[in-house]
């Protein structure tokens, strides 16, 4: 580090540029090396050439550590602080600036760090990068030790050997010396041979942790390894003592398990099975796990101690002997993984030895075993081609499965199998070309314990894991014996068959299909093109020979039987769906109806129609057209015109089908969207004080006599409020359609009957559409002057205001059911006189006492059944501001005071709404039968009582609300106008397919054009 100030010291380090990361230009910048004071320079190199040319910047773990096991002498080594060896040259030291005092009085001083700092994005590729360019410029008199340095070095760490000591001296040498002209220091040597170290100062040899019992241990690359010994040690440290144990430390305690070879992979594989357990059952990271897992998760973790009794030796393999390379994959509904293992054989000696492993947790959503196996197959091809990459074992490669249908699977053709399968049998057979893939029974199948996962005890005594299976051993003769090959394969592609030739319908792939005119007119021009015509002049018979050519492809297609007995003058089948047909082969090879009118005064294409195949896109296409043809016909009038030239398979059925999918015809008779009858809400059936929850809604206008006679009539309304537990009714008289009046009769009505805590209404868009004298209330309901002085009242009186889904009057059936009851009365008692204030005043009051004078339940036919109960026997139990009592329903009556008879006959009437009225409130009157929920994305037409249905709004559904029982009865649409909500009764879903839009025909293309738009 230096001062900005000062420049920077010549010292014998290696130079680096530091715009080579951070500019991405192809401008050729130069390397500098400093030996000794005086500088060299390089051959030039950009930075895309630096990134992408030359040996792996950075080899990965693993396969550095599969380097480290192939070879009998180990040796490591490590570069002391090798990013303080690396200068960073002028100007891109400024871009490490830092800026320090010693103490707060002093000024600040800026330093510029000289060399590549940790920490810095672009330090690991400066500081590989550079040993590497290193090793480049010294390969002439360093060949052994450039190779070494460019392939075995892990950032700063050296793992190789060789097959023999003094090969293993001569890279020490030879590195030790490369890494010198760069002033890198390389210490820490450490071998399984104590011979290889013999000239090493013990300052440079690594320190070794020595154990009471006289064994060693050193860590290479995070894995613990005795070099004495020559063997992997795994341990595991508890750290799980009276904690809470949650998801997130089960994930902790997994990730303590670092095991990079897989060579304890069914320890881990376990843990991560129960970790996807959690993740199942939606466990937060930090919410206790429940009693069963918790349970299973500590017999698990008490038995990670014993991880620390399992060894696997650092070397696969004899000396100087032939290598075999067996692969093992398999699969479970709950993990896949693979193990490998190296064979050597030397003499009448052979020995295994696992190499590595690696397992996956199976997916989420359920796979077929045989799909998994499959995947299982394709890991190992990917994990044994890269192996074969490597170029450490030369030798032979085999792969074993214990599923006799991959290995049938792995044999065929992909393009004869759906596309997950296909895919992976592409893969697997270019990844294991060359190599040779086996059958193995499920119990000598190694890898049979990975995908099951087992407890370290478990693994810890079993051989078949360590070591494999013991035929691998023995000769090769004595392998177990290569499986029957499976005929019928699951996930075949469905291919239609013609005699011995394969016949395709081609016109499935037409994206014109949808219209039969074009589709006429393409195999028109096609049978130009059989016939050699060069006119390019279209006319009737090109189109009528072009469109048998077009039905019969798609007749030998899905009659391919039929054709072929047809073709052999062989009666077909009498299960054939043709059979009632008696058909035949016409001279073009078309399939006709034979029937009974041969001898009808008909033509020969009415006696005789072409059979079209039910459910196929052309058959759709042609009643379709004829549909449109034939001015929108029904169902009978279409059939008839259709069976002139054509006979559906299905009849009825499918032109029905059709003629309902159309989308003027639906525009003519919309289906509004129905749902089953939701439940009915808490307010509604539980017990509370009347008017607790409200309900508000106006009715009228109504006309009042003004005193003085030469005025005229003034118009007001009555505002409606609803108890949702009693059905209790309180009527106040409003003057005018004024804010000021609701809010003077919402305080009348809650200082008379006690203040609400929830109040429901309208939300004024449902009074579109209605009758002209309510045109006042909807413009005063609408305004949002009116909306935001109703709501800062309701919030100073601590009441909820809520309303209910625009234009949905069944939302609010209770008061609308009431304010129907009011105006019968009213009507029928005023009829055309018109009263006074005072007088309507008076006969609001009465008709509010009759409507709660109303039963609640039916009455019955017992005699000694008097009273019966109603909304008043509510109103007039106890006064609004009275305190809970307790129950005195239980205790005789004639023990009971005045004041507590009055709590008896209070109690009882509620014990009698209850029992008698809830019950009434238990059926569905309509809308009895769930249906499918409506799904984002929706065309529909929202329903206007005012407007023709050609007329209605087209909109396309954006939000759906669910609602308890996760039905959904609101929706909200975008139209061209804007984004409105409305209840599902309003709706009309348009019978429409989103992905035939790209391809509609004309007559959909005014709704696709407006969907567009929408969108």
């Amino acid at each position: 580090m230096s001062p900005v100030s000062k420049p920077i010291p010549s010292l014998p380090t290696y130079f680096i540029p530091h715009h080579c990361v951070f500019k991405n230009d192809s401008t050729t910048t130069k390397l500098r090396v400093v030996f000794d004071g005086s500088a060299q320079t390089t051959t030039g190199y950009s930075l895309n050439n630096a990134l992408m040319a030359g040996p792996t910047i950075q080899p990965k773990l693993a396969d550095t550590l599969l380097r480290f096991r192939a070879n009998p002498v180990a040796l490591t080594g490590d570069i002391c602080k090798m990013y303080r060896c690396i200068r960073v040259t002028t100007p891109d030291n400024y871009l490490q600036c830092i800026l320090w005092r010693d103490d707060p009085k002093d000024d600040i001083k800026i330093f510029k760090l000289d060399t590549v700092t940790y920490g810095t994005k672009s330090a690991p590729f400066l500081a590989i990068r550079t040993m590497h360019q290193l090793a480049v410029d010294e390969a002439v008199l360093y060949p052994i030790g450039s190779k070494i340095i460019q392939r075995d070095f892990y950032v700063d760490d050296l793992i190789t050997g060789a097959h023999t000591v003094e090969e293993v001296k001569e890279i020490m040498k030879q590195t030790s010396d490369l890494l010198g002209k760069g002033n890198f220091k390389i210490r820490k040597w450490c071998s399984n041979k104590p011979e290889v170290l013999s000239n090493v100062p013990d300052t440079d040899k690594e320190k070794l942790i020595k154990f009471d019992d006289g064994s060693v241990l050193t860590k290479t690359l995070g894995l613990q390894w005795n070099p004495d010994a020559d063997i992997f040690i795994f341990s595991f440290t508890s750290r799980q003592n009276n904690t809470k144990i949650t998801k997130r430390s089960v994930l902790s305690v997994i990730a303590q398990l670092y095991d990079p070879l897989g060579l304890i992979g069914p320890v881990v594989c376990k843990a991560k099975i129960f970790l996807q357990r959690l993740w199942v059952e939606k466990i937060d990271w930090d919410e206790s796990l429940p009693m069963t897992y918790q349970t299973a998760w500590l017999q698990l973790y008490d038995e990670f101690s014993s991880i620390g009794n399992m060894t696997f030796p650092r070397y696969v393999g004899f000396p100087n002997s032939s290598l075999e390379l067996h692969a093992f994959c398999d699969a479970s509904l709950l993990a896949y993984g693979i193990c490998i293992y190296v064979v050597s054989r030397l003499g009448g000696h052979a020995y295994s030895t696992l190499l590595c492993s690696k397992s996956r947790v199976a997916p989420l959503k359920t796979v077929t075993v045989p799909k998994l196996e499959l995947c299982a197959a394709a890991l190992l091809a990917q994990v044994i081609q890269s192996i074969y990459n490597l170029r450490i074992f030369n030798c032979r490669f085999f792969c074993w499965s214990d599923s006799t249908t991959v290995l049938s699977w792995i044999k065929e053709e992909p393009s004869r199998f759906n596309i997950f399968v296909a895919n992976r049998i592409t893969s697997i057979q270019h990844l294991t070309n060359g190599m040779e893939w086996r059958y193995v029974p499920t119990h000598l199948n190694p890898a049979d314990i990975l995908s099951r996962g087992a407890s370290p005890i478990e693994l810890s005594n079993s051989s078949l894991w360590k070591f494999g299976p013991p035929f691998l051993l023995d000769m090769e003769t004595n392998w177990p014996e290569s499986s029957i090959r499976v005929r019928n394969l699951p996930e075949r592609r469905k291919n239609a068959l013609l005699s011995s030739t394969s016949v395709t319908d081609i016109s499935l792939d037409c994206k014109y299909i949808n219209s039969f005119t074009v589709m006429q007119r393409i195999y028109g021009y096609v049978h130009m093109f059989i016939k050699k015509d060069h006119s390019g002049i279209l006319d009737t018979t090109h189109i009528q020979q072009g469109t048998w050519y077009l039905l019969r492809m798609v007749q030998r297609v899905n009659f391919s039987s039929e054709y072929k007995d047809l073709k052999r003058s062989v009666p077909i089948s009498t299960s054939s769906k043709l059979a009632s047909l008696s058909p035949f082969l016409d001279s073009f090879g078309l399939i006709r109806v034979g029937g009974r009118l041969e001898n009808a005064l008909l033509d020969y294409h009415s006696r005789h129609p072409i059979i079209l195949p039910k459910g196929h896109p052309l058959t759709e296409s042609i009643i379709t057209h004829f549909h449109h043809q034939n001015l929108h016909a029904g169902p009978q009038a279409l059939l008839a015109a259709i069976r002139q030239q054509y006979w559906p398979l299905g009849g009825k059925k499918v032109v029905s089908h059709i003629v309902n999918k159309c989308v003027r015809c639906f525009r003519l008779r919309p289906k509004i969207c129905e749902q089953i009858m939701g439940n009915l809400p808490e307010d509604r059936v539980r017990q509370s004080r009347p008017f607790l929850i409200t309900g508000v809604d106006y009715c009228g206008p109504f006309y009042y006599r003004s005193e003085i006679r030469s005025r005229p009539s003034t118009k007001c309304y009555i505002s409606l409020f609803i108890c949702f537990t009693t059905k209790a009714v309180h009527m106040e008289v409003v003057k005018d359609l004024s804010t000021e009046s609701f809010l003077a009769a919402l305080r009348r009505f809650y200082c008379t009957r006690g203040k609400p805590k929830i109040i429901w209404s309208d939300n004024a868009t449902n009074f579109v559409g209605a009758r002209n004298e309510m045109a006042e209330l909807q413009q005063q309901f609408l305004k949002q002057q009116h909306v935001e002085a109703v709501y800062r009242q309701c919030l100073v009186e601590g009441i909820d205001w809520k309303f209910i889904p625009p234009r949905s009057p069944h939302f609010g059936g209770l008061w609308e059911a009431s304010i129907k009851i009011a105006k019968f009365h009213f009507w029928r008692i005023v009829g055309s006189a018109v009263p006074t204030f005072d007088e309507l005043r008076t006969l609001v009051c009465q008709i509010s006492a009759v409507i709660n004078s109303r039963p609640l339940c039916p009455i019955t036919e017992n005699p000694d059944d008097l009273d019966v109960l109603t909304p008043g026997h509510f109103l007039t139990g106890a006064p609004l501001t009275s305190l809970p009592e307790p129950n005195l329903s239980t205790i005789n009556t004639s023990r009971l005071n005045n004041w507590q008879r009055i709590q008896f006959m209070q109690q009882t009437f509620w014990k009698r709404w209850s029992s008698e009225y809830l019950s009434l409130l238990q059926q569905r009157s309509r809308w009895r039968y769930p249906r499918n929920n409506i799904p984002i994305g929706t065309l529909v037409l929202i329903k206007d009582e005012a407007l023709p249905p050609l007329k209605w709004l087209l909109g396309r559904v954006t939000k759906v609300f669910l609602g308890n029982d996760s039905k959904v009865r609101v929706a909200e649409v975008k139209t061209a106008n804007g984004i409105c909500k409305r209840a599902i009764s309003k709706l009309c879903a348009l019978p429409i397919d989103d992905h035939l839009a790209g391809g509609m025909t004309r007559h959909r293309g005014e709704y696709v054009q407006s969907a567009q738009n929408i969108t």
